[in-house]
């Protein structure tokens, strides 16, 4: 038989989820039994498929557990109970929330019938699930709400001071500036209040290309407790005027590019109320224009995926931000990126992220002067002025015990630096930048990466609300200027994702446009009302692509090859969408992510004690094995066959199984649940898998694992690979 046969694991001991063709000699008669035993399960479980594919439109009949032969199988009488209950009709009925919806922005529209994609509903009592894990808990606070104020910028219409004060002062203070050789803080002793001031106030004519990043640090030892205490002091920037030719920069329109990873539409409405609020009252009293696109798919799962779609159009691509930042760079614009990520995080490899990620810095380079050095090099390759406040951000992280965001240990916590959140910090700034840019009528696109959502509690999020309505408000009284707003997928992580609707919300970002009131003018009414026409169309990442290529001076408004098969308009939103527009027009675009339109989506729940979807699991769960055999072999060819220092996964239950359906292929999808390893091992590895069923009358059946991903938090194995 053949080693990598679909169907060639299954024992009495439920042990073994892929076979790794060990050479141990035994008996012939055992052999021969053993043999005889695995050409009857084989046939037995091909047709099990074959009799699934011949009733794909009969509901699934329940069966005894009487197959203890699977991996797969609840392995306790609670667990059997739980799994039965949570697919028995009672199950369905016991709920204080039949009548949850997904939220429109406009409550009193409703979505148009001649539109075909309709956003799969709830599962009933999904609503009261999401208020418990999100909104049942206290608001989460800084742990110091004492601000320490050493310096201060003072600020007129025509000029900027300085002022510092030594009162909350025990000690002489520190002054922490980036070295613009490593990129890392550099610190000044400086006993003279006087001193101090005249260096801060010396930052005030220059920019990020002669020493001024935007901020400083200063720190001391406080007079309250004599305990160290610092202050992030933004400082604003010195820019030259408008060097563009003719009127090309006068015509240009400011581009805000907001990426929310890992917020969902529904996440997004039930974790910022205020900006929500802020949103709808904006359209409301014609403040400016506002777009909410409620069928927004996800394209990939991972945000560099994404990232990569969004910049690059390249599904292969394992790196690398593409042409988008030179195509408006090369027209006169001012770009920079923002991020709330540690730029040397790059060089750890189990926690890398970051620039370093996104620009393909090496992450093997340990030698900090030459990674920095590098991504300068890469930054101004790809067409960025500055990553400006992005520098700022390891000391942030630091005086919170951390190196990313994403570590498991801060879950539910807030990111906070001298009593304000992170996310305050990034948009003061970010204001302080477009009024600076203005001023000197300099067209600017800005990028900015938040990650204030990538948190396995899902509640970090909420910490952003208040500023970020703020921010809105302040784009109210821009003009010019066109601004994204949009996650790429939902949550990633956390009890919300094993359940059914965390599952759809995962496929289902935000996405909003904020646009100026009088660039309708600008743009036209034609491609005003496509904006608004398109708000209940599915759209994805790479139409929002080519929205954002219009404004682009260097650009010819073309599409990437990958996308001239698909249905993609090279103006984006600017274009109507084909109200009938589906899934599977979005091609292998969509791959690793699950539609959101309910004509195409989950139709219903099966037992998860159904052996037919026993007989799936183990195919899922024998091909991850493949793959993690696959990486070890490939790196270690003179072992023939192994895991190296991992382990093969082994089956232990499953939940959550949902089909549906898309012409002859069927897909199931559930959740895999592993036993737990150290260091917690009460609790259980959670994989998602996808699995495709496509009915073939010559061939029989075949199956394809269209989709894997864990669910259960990784980062609690983080000491295995340091």
């Amino acid at each position: 038989m053949d080693k990598r046969s679909t169907f060639r694991t299954y024992n009495t001991q439920a042990s073994a989820a892929v076979s790794i063709g060990t050479k141990k000699r035994r008996p012939w008669r055992l052999l021969t039994l053993i043999g005889f035993v695995c050409v009857m399960l084989v046939i037995f479980q091909f047709w099990i498929v074959d009799e699934y594919i011949a009733g794909l439109h009969i509901a699934p009949q329940q069966v005894k557990e009487s197959c203890s032969h699977l991996i797969f199988h609840a392995t306790g009488d609670k667990q059997i109970k739980d799994a039965k209950q949570m697919h028995s009709p009672d199950a369905a009925k016991d709920t204080s929330d039949d009548r949850c919806k997904v939220p429109r922005f406009d409550p009193k529209t409703k979505h148009p019938p001649y539109v075909s994609c309709k956003r799969v509903q709830p599962v009933p009592g999904s609503c009261d699930t999401a208020r418990k894990l999100f909104l049942s808990k206290p608001k989460l606070l800084c742990p110091d709400q004492r601000e320490l104020r050493i310096c201060q910028i003072q600020n007129n219409n025509t000029s900027h001071g300085v002022s510092c004060t030594n009162n909350m002062c025990a000690s002489d203070i520190s002054l922490g500036l980036i070295n613009p050789l490593d990129g890392t803080l550099a610190w000044s002793i400086y006993p003279d209040i006087n001193d101090l001031e005249n260096a801060v106030f010396d930052l005030l004519n220059k920019n990020a290309s002669n020493g001024n990043y935007g901020f400083c640090y200063l720190k001391c030892k406080q007079t309250k407790d004599k305990k160290d205490g610092s202050q992030l002091l933004l400082i604003p920037q010195y820019f030259t005027q408008n060097t563009c030719d003719g009127s090309t920069c006068d015509d240009a329109i400011n581009i805000n590019v907001i990426w929310l990873d890992s917020t969902s539409h529904s996440h997004f409405f039930r974790s910022l109320p205020k900006s929500v609020k802020t949103l709808r009252n904006t359209k409301e009293k014609k403040l400016a224009h506002v777009f909410n696109y409620d069928l927004m798919q996800s394209m990939k799962g991972a945000t560099l995926n994404n990232t990569i779609m969004f910049t690059l159009g390249n599904l292969k691509a394992k790196t690398g931000i593409g042409k988008i930042f030179n195509l408006f760079h090369n027209g006169g614009y001012y770009v920079t990126w923002i991020d709330d990520l540690c730029w040397t995080s790059m060089m750890k490899e189990s926690r890398r992220s970051g620039l370093g990620r996104f620009f393909g810095i090496n992450k093997e380079e340990k030698n900090t002067s030459k990674a920095w050095k590098n991504l300068l090099e890469k930054l101004k390759l790809k067409g960025v002025n500055q990553i400006a406040l992005s520098t700022a951000n390891c000391e942030i992280l630091k005086s919170n015990g951390l190196l990313t965001p994403f570590q498991n240990e801060v879950a539910g916590k807030p990111i906070c630096y001298n009593g304000k959140y992170h996310a305050d910090y990034i948009l003061s700034y970010l204001e302080s930048l477009q009024k600076q840019l203005t001023t000197c009528k300099r067209p600017f696109f800005n990028y900015l990466d938040f990650n204030v959502g990538h948190d396995f509690s899902g509640l970090r999020i909420q910490t952003l609300d208040e500023r970020l309505a703020k921010f809105i408000n302040f784009l109210n009284n821009q003009s010019n200027t066109f601004t994204f707003m949009f996650g790429d997928h939902g949550l990633r992580y956390g009890k919300f994702l094993e359940t059914a609707e965390g599952k759809v919300e995962m496929g289902h970002p935000v996405c909003f446009i904020h646009a100026s009131k009088n660039l309708e003018e600008k743009l036209g009414k034609d491609k005003m009302e496509s904006l608004r026409l398109n708000q209940d169309r599915l759209i994805d990442i790479v139409d929002l692509r080519q929205t954002l290529f219009t404004f682009s001076p260097d650009d010819d408004n073309s599409i990437f090859e990958i996308d001239k098969q698909y249905d993609t308009h090279p103006n984006g939103l600017f274009h109507p969408i084909d109200p009938k527009r589906s899934c599977s027009s979005l091609g292998i675009r969509l791959e690793g992510s699950k539609c959101i339109c309910s004509s195409e989506g989950r139709t219903s729940h099966i037992m998860s004690n159904d052996t037919r979807v026993k007989v799936l699991a183990d195919f899922a769960l024998g091909e991850i094995n493949n793959i993690l055999q696959d990486q070890f072999v490939s790196a270690n060819k003179e072992s023939g066959s192994g895991f190296g220092s991992c382990e093969r996964l082994v089956g232990k239950w499953i939940d959550n199984v949902m089909e549906s359906y898309n012409h002859n292929i069927m897909v199931i999808e559930m959740n895999l649940h592993l036993p737990g390893k150290l260091p917690t091992p009460e609790k259980d590895e959670i994989f998602f898998v996808s699995v495709q069923v496509t009915s073939n009358s010559q061939d029989g059946p075949s199956l394809v694992l269209a989709h894997y991903e864990r669910t259960s938090i990784p980062d609690i194995y983080i000491w295995c690979v340091r």
